[in-house]
């Protein structure tokens, strides 16, 4: 079955390369991300997944993690508020759920605690859109059910990408990115797609993210 939405999240096993010479550097296309340079080639190709890890980081220290809200980054005209809460709420209740017990979420900065920061946009190199609405989702809710009922509403699920970062509370250092500008069948949603996949690829996604992060931080 096709994958409508893969929400790729922070690859904390990255290699620290720079970008290829087909992308801008600087800011990501949506603003989220400020520093572009450090991530990866995988920028620009078919599967576009690039990363980045922070040379010798010590994972190891760091027992906790703040979730920021999530924050989707939209330039098609016409979605609803109902339809970027959804979006934000399937990544954000994701992330959550799949934290084990050697991570815990906090609200406190400290020297031993992380910060992840991540965004759903469609702004993104070389897609024409209108202008960007940036929303900050405290709290968001997923009131969707059934099917995705439209073909306008499956295009915009097609074609939202993942950018993340995860930080040094305390300091603000980057210690790894990630951003997912995948585009094609293998994100490919219908009218007929369900809210449920839309989830379940959520889901998927951030149980790998947190088992890469604690591999990493077992190394």
């Amino acid at each position: 079955m096709k994958s409508i939405h893969r929400i790729a999240v922070l690859n904390l096993a990255g290699s620290a390369l720079l970008l290829s010479s087909c992308t801008p550097g600087g800011r990501s296309p949506s603003g989220f991300l400020t520093n572009y340079k450090q991530l990866d080639d995988g920028y620009g190709t078919e599967n576009a997944v690039s990363a980045y890890l922070k040379p010798g980081a010590d994972l190891k220290k760091y027992d906790s993690v703040i979730i920021d809200p999530v924050t989707t980054i939209v330039g098609t005209p016409g979605v609803s508020s109902a339809l970027t809460e959804q979006i934000a709420a399937n990544l954000s209740n994701s992330l959550r759920s799949q934290l084990t017990n050697e991570l815990k979420i906090t609200n406190v900065p400290g020297p031993s605690t992380l910060r992840l920061r991540v965004a759903l946009t469609d702004v993104i190199e070389s897609r024409k859109t209108g202008k960007p609405v940036t929303t900050v989702h405290a709290n968001p809710q997923a009131t969707l059910s059934g099917n995705l009922g439209s073909d306008a509403v499956a295009g915009f699920v097609s074609h939202v990408s993942f950018e993340g970062e995860i930080l040094d509370s305390v300091t603000g250092e980057r210690l790894s990115a990630m951003v997912d500008h995948r585009l094609g069948i293998k994100r490919e949603a219908k009218a007929t797609t369900s809210w449920a996949a839309v989830r379940s690829a959520a889901n998927q996604s951030a149980t790998r993210f947190w088992k890469r992060f604690m591999l990493a931080r077992s190394k």
